[in-house]
């Protein structure tokens, strides 16, 4: 198991991830902290944790709309079809929400 340290809000988080992953638990992170800057710009007083639920919500926002099938400034489309309808995609978001709840402890966890 591969250990990775990336900083959000100018805090080291290490990172326990699978061999190879490390790259994209970089990537995943630079683009945590470019939303956590944006809040930032609005919110001057938020805690680190406020600043994570916050990130958390506008994330979770737009994955549910790209799940409903609404695309960022195009019109409104076929809502998308269930992920139970399409086993490989359950099973990939079950995977990503495995590996997001792995994430979530490990940050817990001093």
């Amino acid at each position: 198991m591969a250990r990775v340290e990336i900083t959000l809000n100018n805090r080291v988080y290490p990172i326990a991830c699978e061999d190879g992953q490390e790259g994209r638990v970089r990537e995943v992170a630079a683009f945590l902290a470019e939303r956590i800057r944006e809040i930032q710009g609005s919110v001057r007083s938020a805690t680190d944790m406020h600043l994570m639920v916050m990130v958390g919500l506008m994330l979770g926002d737009e994955l549910l709309d790209l799940r409903e099938g609404k695309v960022p400034g195009a019109p409104a489309a076929a809502p998308a079809p269930s992920p139970l309808e399409d086993p490989e995609l359950a099973a990939r978001l079950q995977k990503l929400a495995d590996r997001i709840e792995a994430i979530a402890a490990r940050v817990e966890t001093p």
